[in-house]
């Protein structure tokens, strides 16, 4: 799910992301929501998929993801 860092922290949060047109875009959704207050995403992992129906037709996609990012040091007291 991450790229590699040497002696770099990530941290992981699980997220629900939605999309009326496609799990594809609940993906994204989720990532682009989080993205605009976590900074250093690196990577993604879809951990399920669901979608509401309604009269018999997909009304919603739901994917549980788990967003990861590299905690940016700079920032802690040491």
């Amino acid at each position: 799910m991450t790229k590699e860092t040497s002696g770099g922290v990530v941290k992981i949060v699980e997220l629900v992301g939605s999309s009326p047109s496609s799990f594809s875009d609940a993906v994204r959704n989720a990532v682009s929501t989080a993205s605009k207050t976590i900074r250093n995403i690196t990577g993604v992992d879809v951990l399920s998929s669901n979608a509401s129906v309604e009269n018999g037709e997909i009304s919603l996609y739901k994917v549980q993801v788990k967003v990861a990012f590299l905690v940016d040091a700079s920032n802690v007291d040491k």
